[in-house]
């Protein structure tokens, strides 16, 4: 069991993929079922696609047409790279359920079918163009290409097909609308009656209803999710968000098919800097007035991929205190500089705030400059945090020395040392109880002492900085 359950938090993307993929193949052929016999006894629709189009439109030929129409934004999705997996299953649902169909003899029998053929085509050609198959057209672009208005008609046209079989099936009620040559009539309200047939109700509303939320869930684009950090002076903000991209970036390389980045150009003026300096830091605290836009994004997963953006204003630690007024409008909007506004919108912008904590401080008892955090949180509408702890090398050390462990190789239990280290410190522990007992990542650079007796960041043979807890970081960024 335990292993199980190991193997379902290593592998969450497909663990949900293989649920995802029985709930279709279980579903496919009671929903098939449905829809056929709702086809049959579709009096409403009839009544009125003979009251609207009075020019020998029939059921069938509508019927193929939309089947074209949802045949051509299926082709669309499977070309997606995002939504290929999904498209893939829904292919094999939908082929269960025209093995259903046929099989039965329900549905528009073949001669039918055929006749109605060009509107088949018609209906593809309507679906390629609606759901943005013009951008075929452009090749240099095919690696990248998304279509998130074909998920999102893959996902409409199956919605008002479930939904109109399911009230064809159980509501009752008389032909409303009578369509000859003599004219079309409708039935005097004393004449009509309605009802509601139960036979089978329960069933076919669950099964509807898990049916639309298995759809909804694979059609559902790649979610966008905003980070934004915020930190004291000198706390490690610029080289934290350096490692991110750095191992963000190094993950596109291995990926052919990855998404760009899209970093800002003051991120990458940091990064070119930063690998032209082969022997030091480079990044050093932020002065006061000065301000740098760093943000990238990356993709998380490939199944059910997440759009995320990193990001943070490379500002002086000194409007740290200054933020809690800002936020909660207790601050004149005079007293508001460039800066100030800056990280409030970025702040305000973000799904979650990413808390930096610096372990050099707690190591050599320094103020570590986070009671704002406290007021911030608050006034920013208590989102959802998660606590870094940059400089854990410094830790690494002292875990390093007390475990006969290598904090890189063992670096589950590293964080487990880490945060019980940092708890220690009531500020921290209370950060911790605020944001809900959310486990603080730590991540640091490894470093050597160089001739001159400074302390430098090891690099790899292309000139990498060696960074620890990046990966993981990326990772949690993904499920957070």
């Amino acid at each position: 069991m335990t292993n199980i359950i190991d193997w379902v938090g290593d592998n969450r993307e497909k663990a949900f993929l293989l649920g995802y993929f029985a709930l279709i193949l279980g579903l496919s052929l009671p929903v098939a079922n449905m829809v056929t016999r709702g086809y049959q006894e579709a009096n409403l629709v009839r009544s009125l696609l003979r009251l609207r189009l009075l020019v020998g439109i029939t059921l069938t030929q509508v019927s193929v047409a939309a089947f074209g129409v949802f045949i051509g934004l299926l082709i669309l999705m499977s070309i997606d790279r995002k939504k290929r997996v999904q498209a893939v299953l829904l292919w094999s649902g939908v082929l269960i359920s025209l093995v259903v169909i046929t099989s039965q003899g329900l549905g528009p029998g073949l001669d039918d079918a055929l006749a109605s053929s060009l509107w088949f085509v018609g209906g593809l050609f309507v679906g390629l163009l609606i759901g943005g198959g013009t951008k075929l057209l452009n090749f240099e672009s095919l690696r990248l290409l998304e279509f998130r208005r074909a998920s999102e008609g893959v996902y409409v046209l199956l919605f008002l097909v479930t939904t109109l079989t399911l009230l064809e099936l159980h509501i009752v009620y008389p032909s409303i609308f009578s369509v000859g040559a003599d004219g079309v009539g409708v039935q005097t309200i004393d004449s009509l009656s309605f009802g509601i047939n139960q036979d089978g109700l329960i069933q076919n509303a669950i099964t509807a209803g898990l049916f639309l939320f298995v759809v909804n869930r694979f059609i559902q684009y790649d979610a966008d999710k905003d980070f934004f950090i915020i930190g004291p002076k000198a706390s490690g903000k610029s080289l934290f968000l350096a490692g991110a991209f750095q191992e963000a970036n190094q993950q596109a390389k291995s990926n052919e098919n990855a998404t760009p980045l899209n970093p800002s150009q003051d991120l990458m003026e940091m990064m070119d800097e930063f690998d032209r300096q082969q022997s030091g830091w480079m990044i050093g605290a932020t002065g006061r007035g000065e301000l740098n836009d760093l943000r990238f994004q990356f993709v998380h997963g490939s199944v059910f991929p997440i759009n995320i953006t990193v990001a943070g204003a490379d500002y002086a630690g000194e409007y740290l205190e200054r933020l809690p007024d800002a936020l909660s409008g207790t601050m004149d909007e005079e007293d508001i500089d460039t800066t100030l506004e800056r990280l409030r919108e970025g702040i305000f912008r973000a799904d979650t705030l990413i808390v930096i904590i610096d372990c050099e401080r707690f190591m050599n008892n320094e103020p570590l400059e986070i009671s704002p955090y406290f007021s911030i949180l608050q006034a920013a509408g208590d989102k959802n945090a998660l606590l870094v702890a940059t400089k854990a090398d410094h830790l690494a050390e002292e875990f390093e020395e007390e475990n006969q462990l290598e904090p890189h190789q063992h670096y589950e239990e590293f964080t487990a040392y880490v945060n019980q280290r940092l708890r220690q410190n009531q500020n921290i522990n209370g950060l911790v109880t605020q944001v809900g007992d959310v486990q603080i990542h730590p991540v640091y650079y490894q470093t050597k002492v160089d001739e001159q007796g400074n302390t430098v960041p090891m690099r790899d043979p292309q000139g990498n900085a060696l960074t620890v807890g990046f990966e993981s970081l990326l990772e949690r960024l993904g499920r957070v």
